[in-house]
């Protein structure tokens, strides 16, 4: 090894994958965890990864408009769908800035659907509804007092799950938990995405092959292509600068390629203007209507539609959901952990992220959302793809998303990419998604017949018992319908499925630490000089990672913080008060890459 070091290691970043020495090649990552990159490719990234998930965002109110029966209420969906950015970008440039502060972006999630479908089922759906007064018609309000009550069991979860995060519960559940049990998740997770792929590509597949083909080509075949391009600094003003364009840019430009394909198919009239057409979603014009009636400003407001009312039926049904997205969570932490080449998430870390989802549904349902906040696979999925993994990019994606909270039009604009467009994206995403749930497990022994069978069991009940609920809607019938409702929505969940029969199983048979992939397999410090020196750049990682970006000094002197989950010295719930992860990386045991992991 060259004892230059800084031409070897990029000291922002420590691959914990490397099984001779801890380095990152300088071609692996554009822009590492710390990294700022130039400021109008910092807009550009941004945008990038905001149109990869701004949707989500969109078909979740226009789905949970659909369960009210509220579709001709347009008024009041667009103001859901402003709060809805407003809320995803406050917790996201939370999560990122003081929560696990990874590159994850926060948004509306699909877990919290079907307690709401549950919900109106259990009240008859949209015919019958309680607590309305003689004044009130229930085809006109029921889905106020449907909506009330969804958002007051989002709010009495939401707490619960910040009450998790604080008190370092996640710390103890993090115990019995390895890469058996979130290999799993990740994979269950893009089998999922498979399916919402297929919905959006069958629209029309030569659009969505081709947005695929060339992310394809731009990030794997040009990803090392210099392109000129204008930056400007402080020193030099205005200046060319030759940077890896196709490679940071590739979901961006197969996008906007795509989307112009679709424009020229449109005007050109090869596409057929009959709603019941299969290919008819592939037109760009399909939202112009609502593009040219909706108005520009909207100032989102706590209380706007409805004030949340809390019931135990509907707390419990979002509790489910909540424990879902927990689960969900914990995987794209250590998946984002991984790709970004950095060690994985110390306990303080993942308090603070779960603290911070659970204040994302809180304060969701207080502005009327009517859904909750959780980490989102797809920027981690294009984070492998392009190799961009600044924290500022994704608190760009924040600003972006506060943006459109208030600019109603910009959320109508974007919501005209045809569906076939999204699909193609989803194509390279569900594969990437699948391959990092599969790279989990080069820790793990595959060689014991143990290991395969706990990840085989993991991935058959995963995949097998949500599909026998969906075809057997009345399986679960103890005569308690809050119970059957809440059990049916936990076991239609299989990435949670998964994930109980992978810690069950990899818990109770028996087996070592190494074969599970929790034990120590090789050492980074000790031999040369620059080995030594690169547990040191190891040392600088794991305090700039994951520490607070302010009072760092102030923590560190206080002998009191250390007892507080959330802080960065926290030592954990022993009787002993054993030393946080922190303390035993960075300032008294040896640097292993074991030691970093943990």
């Amino acid at each position: 090894m060259s004892v230059d070091i800084q031409e070897e290691i990029d000291i922002s970043h420590v691959t914990n994958n490397h099984s001779e020495h801890v380095k990152r090649e300088k071609d692996d990552l554009v822009y590492g965890i710390e990294d700022n990159p130039p400021f109008l490719q910092q807009i550009i990234l941004s945008l990038q990864l905001f149109m990869s998930v701004f949707t989500g965002n969109i078909w979740i109110p226009l789905l949970l408009s659909e369960i009210l029966c509220m579709e001709t209420e347009v008024v009041v969906i667009s103001k859901i769908i402003s709060a809805t950015f407003l809320m995803q970008g406050v917790i996201t440039l939370l999560q990122a800035t003081f929560g696990v502060r990874l590159p994850i972006i926060q948004g509306s999630s699909f877990s919290y659907i079907p307690p709401s479908i549950a919900l109106v089922t259990f009240y008859g759906g949209c015919t019958q509804g309680e607590g309305l007064s003689k004044n009130e018609t229930a085809g006109d309000h029921i889905w106020k007092e449907t909506l009330a009550e969804i958002n007051g069991g989002l709010l009495v979860a939401s707490a619960i799950e910040v009450i998790i995060g604080v008190t370092g519960l996640v710390t103890l559940i993090r115990r019995f938990v390895g890469p058996l049990s979130i290999a799993p998740v990740l994979i269950l997770l893009g089998i999922s995405l498979c399916q919402v792929s297929w919905k959006s590509c069958q629209v029309h597949w030569g659009v969505s092959l081709f947005t695929a083909a060339l992310i394809v080509i731009f990030s794997q075949l040009l990803n090392n292509k210099k392109v000129p391009m204008i930056s400007f600094s402080k020193e030099k003003g205005f200046h060319v600068v030759r940077t890896r364009l196709f490679l940071k840019f590739s979901m961006f430009l197969a996008i906007m390629c795509s989307w112009f394909l679709c424009f020229i198919l449109t005007v050109s009239g090869a596409l057929p203007d009959d709603p019941s057409a299969r290919t008819y979603r592939t037109r760009t014009d399909i939202g112009n209507e609502a593009f040219n009636n909706t108005g520009w400003i909207t100032f989102p407001y706590p209380g706007q539609i409805v004030w949340p009312r809390p019931t135990l039926a509907a707390s419990f049904g979002m509790l489910a959901a909540v424990i879902a997205s927990i689960v969900e969570s914990m995987g794209h932490y250590n998946a984002c952990a991984a790709i970004c080449d950095v060690p994985t998430p110390p306990d303080h870390a993942i308090n603070r992220g779960i603290a911070v989802e659970g204040l994302g549904g809180v304060l969701s349902c207080i502005w009327g959302t009517g859904t909750g906040t959780a980490s989102y696979s797809a920027p981690i999925v294009i984070i492998g793809i392009t190799k961009v993994a600044s924290r500022r990019v994704v608190q760009g994606v924040g600003v972006f998303f506060i943006m459109m909270g208030f600019l109603q039009v910009l959320s109508s604009f974007f919501a005209t990419i045809p569906s076939p467009v999204l699909g193609g994206t989803l194509i390279a995403k569900t594969g990437m998604i699948i391959s990092i749930g599969i790279s989990l497990l080069q820790k793990v022994n595959l060689s014991s017949s143990r290991n395969l069978f706990v990840l085989g069991l993991s991935l058959f009940f995963g995949i097998v018992m949500p599909e026998y609920l969906k075809q057997t809607p009345n399986a679960i019938n103890t005569g308690s319908p809050t119970f059957n409702s809440s059990a049916t929505i936990l076991l239609e969940t299989g990435i949670f499925v998964g994930f109980v029969t992978g810690v069950v199983f990899d818990n109770l048979i028996p087996g070592s630490l190494v074969d599970r992939g929790l034990g120590p397999r090789f050492e980074t410090s000790g031999g040369t000089e620059a080995e030594s020196n690169q547990g040191q750049e190891v040392k600088t990682i794991v305090k700039s990672c994951y520490n607070l970006p302010v009072g760092m000094n102030l923590i560190r002197r206080s002998r009191y913080a250390a007892f507080f989950p959330l802080s960065p010295t926290f030592r954990g719930f022993s009787k002993k008060s054993r030393q946080s992860s922190y303390d035993q990386v960075c300032e008294k045991e040896p640097m292993t890459l074991e030691t970093v992991e943990q």
